[in-house]
């Protein structure tokens, strides 16, 4: 989306204000409110300068259109916390349902390596020993793609990339692609990006609560496997971008860049080689989707680790 700011002074733009919007335009039951919603919203308005702001929205489910499309907004104008902002267009980035997503042949191409970078802070917790939750830094893969939640032998949620395929793809389909994923992802490891570290953050939230998270880059391989767990690993990928990723999506937080690298070997596995690098950018939607020094992060490469299933 693409929306002009009528508001002449105004406190900065808050995620809280954009959620209660969109908890507005896409409600949920109030037995649903706090479960998992089926939007995501990636990031909060940009300023792209002259009171233009960008933001772009994701719409999960493919069987449940939302209650309100944004199109029926354009010229309409919006209150987000202190600030009227005018729709003035609305673009569908991406528009593939799940069933296209995975089972459509892949290019020629198999991709094998992403650069991951945040857009904006990552939410994830940990429990220490005593059982106290602590921000969670320099996730391992399974945290990046989210997590199934099984009951009685059938799933009954999930988060992150792989949560939106067991909640929202047809079930026939997301089984056999879940077991596809848990089998091939096992060969995924965790690299560095030079120069942009892992570090935690903090971002002042409503009630003069501090959320925690982390920013930063890192590069994901996949080193092994058959050309479909290739193919599975490009469609995580995008999920990546288009679910985001960690806690509190529905609010703007874990809003990812990937750009996906479709040529040569891991850099881990040449040393000291410069490799040619074929950077392709990820459409950004899903479903339904509209537009000081710090301290450095000590880290490993570290292998995948874990069920992908909680």
């Amino acid at each position: 989306m693409i929306l002009r700011d009528l508001a002449d002074t105004a406190r900065p733009i808050r995620p809280e204000d954009c959620h209660g919007l969109l908890n507005r335009w896409w409600p949920q039951s109030p037995e649903e409110h706090t479960a998992a919603k089926r939007w995501v919203m990636n990031g909060w308005p940009s300023s792209l300068g002259d009171r233009l702001h960008h933001w772009t929205l994701t719409w999960l489910d493919d069987d449940v259109p939302p209650p309100l499309s944004p199109e029926e907004l354009v010229g309409e104008p919006q209150r987000i916390g202190d600030h009227l902002l005018v729709p003035l267009s609305v673009t569908r980035t991406f528009d593939r349902t799940y069933a296209r997503m995975l089972t459509e042949p892949r290019g020629v191409s198999a991709v094998r390596s992403a650069k991951v970078r945040s857009q904006t802070p990552v939410v994830m917790t940990t429990r220490d020993a005593s059982g106290e939750r602590i921000p969670h830094i320099w996730p391992n893969p399974r945290r990046l793609f989210g997590a199934v939640h099984r009951s009685g032998g059938g799933i009954v949620g999930g988060s992150g990339a792989v949560g939106a395929v067991a909640r929202f793809a047809p079930s026939a389909l997301a089984d056999s692609w879940l077991e596809l994923v848990f089998d091939g992802m096992a060969q995924v490891r965790r690299a560095p990006l030079p120069g942009e570290d892992v570090r935690l953050a903090e971002h002042h939230h409503a009630d003069n609560r501090t959320v925690l998270g982390w920013h930063g880059g890192l590069r994901l391989d996949l080193t092994g496997g058959e050309r479909r767990h290739t193919d599975a690993f490009a469609v995580l990928l995008e999920l990546l971008e288009l679910t985001g990723v960690g806690k509190y999506t529905a609010q703007g937080f874990g809003s990812v860049r990937v750009d996906t690298v479709t040529g040569g070997r891991p850099s881990a596995e040449v040393p000291g080689r410069r490799r040619r690098r074929s950077p392709r950018r990820v459409a950004r939607r899903a479903p339904q989707r509209v537009g000081e020094a710090r301290p450095r992060a000590v880290a490993e490469v570290e292998e995948f680790g874990g069920a992908l299933f909680d």
